[in-house]
């Protein structure tokens, strides 16, 4: 029960991404850290990020520096999200008929971030800025998608409910077996 929230928490925050998630096949490759809390819900995962930065051509001795000041702005994006949303009437976050607004407040928060810590490090495209972004909600949308499907087939699986043979006798059951053989 407690992975299924965090599946709905991630896909929550993809939406407010932008990112359409569409099925995709389970990768045999995904593992259980793979589908961690921290990297599902994460604004600028490392590993996604170092892709994408190793895709752009950013050198490579920047991706450290790049990393932990994102790292560090991403504990920001929601109080940074809920100050716009709140200045604004009918606050997006609290009206559901106002979910775009919301998609666009996130949006714009993200590459604000993204971007500055990009600027800081020398990279000023703002198209290259924001196609680096996309590409790392795109890779956050693939893992997410196939976290979802490992754990619906995870869930799907037929449970085992006979216990193995022995494993649920008593040890008097036990020796009533081994005695009968003996008479």
């Amino acid at each position: 029960m407690k992975n299924a929230n965090i599946f709905k928490t991630a896909a929550l925050a993809l939406m407010a991404f932008g990112v359409s998630l569409q099925p995709l096949p389970v990768a045999a490759a995904v593992q259980t850290d793979e589908c961690s809390k921290e990297l599902l819900l994460s604004y600028f995962p490392e590993q996604f990020v170092n892709e994408t930065l190793s895709k752009f051509k950013v050198p490579q001795d920047q991706w450290a520096g790049i990393n932990k000041e994102l790292t560090a702005k991403d504990k920001e994006v929601v109080k940074l999200v809920e100050e716009k949303a709140a200045k604004l009437s009918p606050n997006p976050l609290k009206d559901p008929q106002q979910r775009q607004a919301a998609v666009k407040i996130f949006r714009e928060t993200l590459l604000q971030i993204f971007g500055d810590v990009l600027k800081a490090h020398n990279i000023k495209d703002e198209k290259q800025i924001q196609a680096m972004l996309d590409d790392i909600q795109q890779q956050k949308a693939r893992r997410f998608a196939q976290c979802m499907e490992k754990q619906k087939a995870h869930q799907t699986q037929p449970q085992n409910t006979q216990p193995p043979k022995n494993q649920g006798a008593s040890n008097d059951e036990e020796n009533d077996d081994s005695s009968g053989e003996e008479g």
